[in-house]
């Protein structure tokens, strides 16, 4: 009897898709069972089609947690999110959304009626009719949903603590060997987050030495901003994918660190746990105007100290010219001055 008055909730995993906008997102839908009422969503977007790859069969948890990284990483698009978030507010509003109406369909099993009513809300704020979702639904105990929500948490918690732990002397020697492999004294060293592909990927325990991937310079800094200008690798206040070479996969654990070489005396250091794929590259799938090679990064840069060293000649006056200059406005006054005597 106990089991059936426990409290249940709704779990609605989606996706969405509008090629000819180049919108795609994934949300998550929390539902008290009960009262009808949403309790907790979620929501990404990104303009890239590889948010779309996310299986809406997998457990909701990994789910959720997909979402939750990209935008923990700034893998989405700003701008699409917040309108998609707020129209979801609207959909789901107590006592005058449509949540009644989503629950009395999933009580049918009628799936397709609830895609319709997440088509019709999002056509506005993506900007596509043709827009199409996907759901999956998945029931379960709100008491599971929290035993594993506090799982995780206390997970998360003994991470931060190894990681904020005073480092034994062996750790040292792991600092040190993150940029003994870097040939450049000089060379600079970026953080960079490795671009995924959960469907079509590379598994990460799987990358190699030469390989070539996708990364996003994601350094918070004026000198990340100034290598994310240089190579092209933002388009409209959004990171682009840029090809980056493997240099050393450094496994701690569960945690892999990805050092990749992204140009002449460029490197770029990722963190990621190794359940992920990595998307390898493709020239098709650069989206940048401008490809940048490394012959390419070398000319813009040869190029940049030639226009500084032209504009610098150019402030400079030869000598003999002053007196060239001096002798002319002599002789025209002497002429005037010759002129009025007459």
């Amino acid at each position: 009897m106990s089991e059936n008055l426990e409290k249940t909730t709704i779990i609605i995993k989606g996706r969405f898709k509008a090629p000819s906008v180049s919108s795609f997102g994934m949300f998550i839908v929390f539902m008290d069972n009960a009262s009808k009422n949403v309790e907790k969503f979620d929501i990404v977007a990104s303009h890239f089609s590889t948010i779309y790859e996310n299986n809406i069969g997998m457990p909701w948890n990994e789910f959720e947690d997909i979402i939750v990284k990209l935008k923990w990483k700034g893998e989405f698009a700003t701008s699409l999110t917040h309108d998609v978030q707020t129209t979801l507010e609207d959909l789901f509003q107590a006592g005058g959304g449509r949540g009644p109406e989503i629950w009395a369909n999933i009580k049918k099993l009628q799936f397709n009626k609830v895609e319709n009513i997440f088509e019709e809300a999002l056509t506005r704020p993506v900007g596509d009719k043709n827009l199409k979702v996907e759901i999956s639904v998945e029931t379960l105990p709100a008491s599971q949903i929290d035993s594993i929500r506090k799982s995780k948490t206390q997970t998360e918690n003994k991470d931060i603590l190894s990681l904020t732990a005073p480092a034994e002397p062996q750790d040292e020697s792991k600092k040190t060997s993150i940029t003994s492999f870097v040939p450049e004294d000089s060379a600079v060293l970026l953080e960079v987050s490795l671009v995924l592909s959960p469907v079509s990927g590379v598994p990460i325990y799987n990358l190699k030495e030469g390989d070539k991937i996708f990364i996003k310079i994601t350094e918070q800094s004026n000198r990340g901003q100034y290598f994310i200008d240089l190579l092209n690798a933002s388009q409209d206040g959004e990171l682009l994918p840029i090809p980056a070479t493997v240099v050393k996969v450094i496994k701690e654990g569960k945690i892999y660190t990805v050092i990749v070489n992204i140009g002449p005396g460029i490197y770029g250091r990722s963190l990621d746990e190794d359940n992920v794929k990595v998307k390898m590259y493709d020239p098709l799938l650069d989206k940048r105007k401008e490809k940048v090679s490394a012959s390419i990064l070398e000319t813009k840069l040869s190029q940049e100290q030639s226009q500084i060293n032209k504009k610098a000649k150019l402030l400079e006056i030869p000598f003999h010219f002053i007196f060239i200059a001096i002798g002319i406005i002599a002789a025209v006054l002497l002429i005037i001055l010759v002129y009025l005597l007459i």
